[in-house]
């Protein structure tokens, strides 16, 4: 079973040529605005910001690891600079769980608990 590591200062690398944003069942693209230049301590393509007393985020990291999706957590209240910094680059509101998935040219933002889009996104869908 995957480790989860949180995460509690540090930024992930926010290349955001085109993001996808998933909310449930609805799709949304939006074009990323070019991030402030970060450095990326993330060890893992796959980061999900969530915090300990979300529900969703609980659920969303049990079923990557039932899937052997290895990923990276930010603690959003221990680190919410680096929540904003995310935010901003996939257009996306407060929601949590956000998952980042770093492509070769291009990050994948999925909001909510979408084990299903992380995995697609992360195999490249």
């Amino acid at each position: 079973m995957t480790r989860l590591r949180s995460l509690a200062l540090g930024t992930v690398a926010l290349l955001g040529v085109s993001v996808a944003i998933t909310g449930g069942t609805r799709t949304a693209r939006a074009a990323a605005l070019a991030p402030p230049e970060v450095s990326s301590i993330s060890t893992s393509p796959v980061t999900v910001y969530s915090a300990k007393w979300c529900s969703a985020c609980r659920t969303l990291e049990r079923g990557l690891n039932e899937r052997k999706i290895a990923f990276d957590t930010v603690d959003v209240d221990a680190n919410p600079s680096a929540f904003t910094r995310a935010r901003e680059a996939a257009g996306a509101s407060n929601a949590i769980p956000l998952t980042g998935i770093v492509r070769s040219s291009s990050t994948v933002w999925v909001v909510g608990a979408d084990v299903d889009a992380v995995d697609r996104a992360q195999r490249g869908e």
